[in-house]
């Protein structure tokens, strides 16, 4: 039996990547899985990130004031920060029903990939939905493509969304309404 309970989809925030949502928002649905978005910003971006977080944070606590023994974990922040960038991808009935989490990774040195990669081990997802970019020959000759290197690495089967991608997913129709 072929069965999901935890669903990856890495997100650079594009169009591919907001197909790919659509898709895993379909499988988390029909699976009842958890869906786990996730975005991965370079080493500088992802301190700015933090600290901007940070910085709201303490600004929203009581007074204005943070206790020592309330700062909040690195973990906490960064995940406050993720839903920030991510919230405005989902709608609410779509965040609810897939009990969607945001995450925020930093790259590293090994590049999104691996840190897509090294995320989806950590959680222990069975999928992981991602969009593609169409590539220049001379651009994928040099760099490859992140979703390219996932496919290589992954712990878990990988579902490449193209940009721009068929319509498989199709809105469910409404329930038809008994008349008399």
């Amino acid at each position: 039996m072929f069965a999901l309970t935890r669903i990856l989809v890495p997100t650079n925030l594009g169009d591919p990547s907001r197909a790919a949502i659509q898709y895993g928002v379909a499988f988390a649905r029909q699976f009842g899985a958890q869906l786990y978005l996730l975005h991965v910003l370079d080493g500088k971006a992802f301190d700015a990130a933090l600290e901007t977080e940070r910085v709201l944070e303490v600004l929203s606590a009581e007074g204005g004031d943070s206790a020592v023994g309330n700062d909040p974990s690195p973990l906490e922040v960064a995940r406050n920060a993720a839903r920030h960038e991510l919230e405005r991808l989902l709608g609410a009935d779509d965040e609810r029903d897939t009990r969607a989490e945001y995450l925020l990774r930093a790259s590293g040195m090994a590049g999104p990939a691996d840190a897509i990669c090294a995320c989806a081990r950590e959680l222990g997802v069975e999928l992981i939905v991602m969009g593609k970019h169409h590539l220049g020959f001379v651009e994928h000759m040099i760099a490859g493509s992140v979703a390219e290197r996932v496919v290589r690495h992954a712990p878990c089967p990988v579902l490449i969304v193209q940009s721009p991608e068929r319509e498989f997913v199709v809105a469910e129709p409404a329930p038809a309404s008994a008349t008399l």
